[in-house]
């Protein structure tokens, strides 16, 4: 199953701007399969039961995927230490 769209939120969008350079080239490849197949991260737990981890390093990248409607929000992309907070 592909996602139609893929929508990264202003406050993922401006940490992936200060991510090092070699990260976010990983990161992009990253979303780009995201799309693709977006039941491709791992189920959260808890609070954060409705969102998907995918690991990219040291990195993570949060999203939630709406069946419905075919789309992929990534809402956070951190580093490991603060991406759950």
């Amino acid at each position: 199953m592909t996602a139609s769209k893929l929508v990264v939120q202003k406050s993922a969008s401006k940490r992936f701007n200060k991510i090092p350079l070699n990260i976010h080239k990983k990161i992009l490849k990253v979303l780009d399969i995201i799309k693709n197949n977006p039941l491709v991260g791992i189920k959260l737990h808890g609070e954060l039961a409705y969102y998907r981890k995918y690991r990219v390093g040291d990195y993570r990248v949060v999203y939630r995927f709406d069946k419905k409607n075919k789309l992929v929000r990534v809402v956070k992309i951190e580093h490991r230490k603060g991406v759950y907070r």
